[in-house]
């Protein structure tokens, strides 16, 4: 999953939530695995709840994705 940095610093203000620098940095890759300029060198941890179903500690990279804010995503 990816979060776009703008909603970071309004989550992470709300829910005192800081974002981990990450070991290594990561190149942003499009549908059709194309490679953007664009590189994330943080993430952020927090718990996530869709309509009941509980899913702790979901980890989101946080970068800028231009239109959208959060990118969900199957590992």
């Amino acid at each position: 999953m990816i979060i776009h940095f703008n909603l970071v610093n309004k989550v992470s203000k709300k829910l005192r939530i800081q974002s981990i620098s990450l070991t290594k940095e990561k190149l942003i890759k499009d549908y059709d695995e194309k490679i953007f300029k664009k590189i994330i060198t943080h993430k952020i941890l927090f718990n996530l709840i869709i309509e009941s179903h509980k899913k702790l500690t979901v980890l989101m990279l946080i970068a800028d994705i231009d239109h959208h804010e959060v990118i969900l995503s199957k590992l």
